[in-house]
């Protein structure tokens, strides 16, 4: 029955990733989707997909901590600790007070609150890697914060005995609090002295099974040290991988745990969509839409100012502002046993859930809308210099500063290897150039070089405004997705249609579709590198230059390129 369930399960969410991607939308919101309709159609057993979906849990955890910088991640710590303690504490007094007003029990209200502060490590990071920001200095930030979120559940379960006697066990929670540090502080001071040794031998074996079988015996391993103790698994996979963030072998072992972490956190996430109840949905949908919208709501406001009184400006505090304003999968938890001790009806713990789940649907959606709201602040408080300074960061590149400073430029979009030879090429011709590029791990190093860049998807038309894509003499598309390149083509072509365009083309029917619509040149990287080669082997074989050339220039002909 196991084998069938999870064949069920892989499907659905395959169909599910399909038809989201079809429509052009998050792949997540299908994998969730998938798992409300795969509930209400087939009998499953929950448990079975529940192990390997938390072992993706772990797997994830563990990844972003072999990415992280521990010495940056100390140096952070601390302002992030408080602000996530600051914000679960008054989004939880807020949410509470509102719900007393609806006639909510005292320690009803405070379980739903409690659990609605929080917010949602998996799939938060989960976009982060996605996006390819979870190494940025925002990722870090929101990783910190979730896991002290993590971190806070313990006192919250350990408090929900006293919510039903009336009495709250304070010793309790600050002995567990200080049982957590110490189990964090020592998991970290050992591993640091032991770990990295043990997993550069095994690494000399040049054995990648023996890699992958110590990094899942070292996930799991610390993951199941930290139950033990009460914390949480995921925050012990997290603390593994932030011990070999610094080890030369980081990079091999995340490579060899991601194709495995990303099977079983897709079943994490279909495994969601199990946990809600059709008829409560239906029957108080509206109440879920009106609780959705207000916990959105207000852990958006109370972070976005907690961000700003702590010093994090700038596009930083939208991202977590966004990234937080979610409910996070240990809502399920407390409600579920909030509700085994009787301090909520199994109604209400149906309504939690659903406006959870919702919240976690909308949320890829969310942070869609980061960059365009962003670009809407600058552009709001480009002549207010007192809101300026107040919600923009010395650190951020303040584009519209700069408008109409850039004429008869070159706009590269996409800096990675074809990019970034492209500029320094330009940088030895003296010619002046802008970069577009959606990764924050590329804007920051290239912001460090001193090139104007431009951080965003240089398919949103307010992206290529703020390169001043009008004034510009040329525009090169060095990102590989050929659906991003005839977007950037179409309006580079409507707005200045005298650029030049240049374009690379991954694929041969990539290189006819963008042909087809009249850029100036299209380039294969693939094709160009064969003709260095087949050049080099004919000159070796004493070709003359004229039958070169001509053999070349036949080559090109067949593959349509005219010069």
């Amino acid at each position: 029955m196991f084998v069938q369930n999870l064949f069920l399960v892989s499907f659905v969410a395959l169909l599910g990733g399909l038809i989201m991607k079809y429509l052009r939308l998050p792949i997540l919101i299908g994998y969730i989707l998938a798992g409300i309709g795969f509930s209400m159609i087939f009998p499953v057993k929950v448990a079975d997909i529940e192990n390997l979906a938390q072992l993706g849990i772990l797997l994830l955890l563990f990844s972003i901590g072999t990415e992280l910088s521990l010495k940056r991640l100390t140096r952070i710590g601390n302002v992030v600790i408080i602000a996530s303690v600051i914000q679960i504490i008054i989004v939880t007094l807020i949410l509470s007070l509102l719900f007393r007003v609806f006639g909510v029990s005292f320690p009803a209200a405070l379980i739903l609150a409690a659990g609605f502060s929080l917010s949602s490590t998996a799939l938060v990071v989960k976009l982060l890697v996605d996006r390819g920001e979870s190494g940025s200095i925002q990722g870090e930030i929101l990783t910190m914060w979730l896991l002290t979120q993590d971190l806070m559940v313990i006192p919250i379960i350990i408090l929900l005995p006293s919510l039903t006697s009336g009495e709250f066990w304070i010793s309790s929670t600050v002995k567990a609090l200080l049982l957590s540090l110490l189990l964090i502080s020592s998991t970290l001071f050992l591993g640091k002295l032991a770990v990295p040794y043990v997993i550069h031998r095994i690494a000399s074996y040049n054995s990648r099974e023996l890699l992958f079988l110590a990094a899942i015996s070292l996930a799991v391993g610390v993951a199941a040290l930290t139950s033990v103790f009460g914390v949480s698994p995921a925050l012990g996979a997290f603390l593994a991988g932030l011990v070999i963030s610094d080890t030369q072998e980081n990079h091999a072992i995340f490579a060899e745990t991601r194709p495995l972490r990303d099977l079983f956190v897709t079943l994490f996430f279909v495994s969601l969509g199990f946990l809600i109840n059709p008829t409560v949905f239906v029957s108080h949908l509206g109440l879920i839409l009106v609780l959705t919208i207000s916990v959105i709501i207000v852990k958006f406001f109370v972070v976005y100012l907690i961000s700003l009184s702590l010093g994090i400006r700038g596009k930083t505090s939208l991202y977590l502002s966004i990234g937080l304003s979610q409910v996070g999968e240990f809502a399920f938890i407390l409600f579920l046993l909030a509700r085994n001790f009787r301090i909520i009806d199994p109604v209400l713990t149906s309504v939690g859930i659903s406006t959870t789940l919702l919240t976690l649907i909308l949320t890829p959606l969310t942070f869609r809308t980061i960059i365009p709201i962003w670009r809407k602040i600058k552009l709001a408080v480009v002549d207010k210099p007192d809101l300026k300074k107040i919600l923009l960061s010395q650190g951020d590149l303040y584009h519209e500063e700069d408008q109409n400073t850039f004429k008869d430029h070159i706009i590269i979009c996409g800096f990675g290897r074809v990019g970034g030879w492209i500029g320094k090429a330009f940088d030895s011709a003296g010619i002046r150039y802008i970069v577009i590029d959606y990764n924050q791990r590329v804007v920051s190093e290239v912001q460090k070089q001193g090139i104007p860049v431009i951080y965003g998807d240089p398919a949103e038309p307010e992206v290529l405004e703020a390169a001043d894509v009008r004034l510009a003499k040329g525009v090169i598309i060095a990102v590989p997705d050929r659906i991003t390149q005839e977007e950037i083509i179409s309006y580079v072509q409507t707005v200045n249609p005298k650029a030049k365009i240049i374009s690379r083309a991954h694929l041969d029917e990539d290189w006819e579709r963008l042909s087809s619509l009249k850029v100036d040149r299209v380039v294969q990287p693939e094709f160009e590198a064969s003709i260095s080669i087949i050049k080099s082997i004919f000159i070796n074989m004493g070709k003359s230059k004229e039958e070169i050339a001509l053999r070349i220039k036949n080559l090109k002909y067949a593959h349509s390129v005219k010069k």
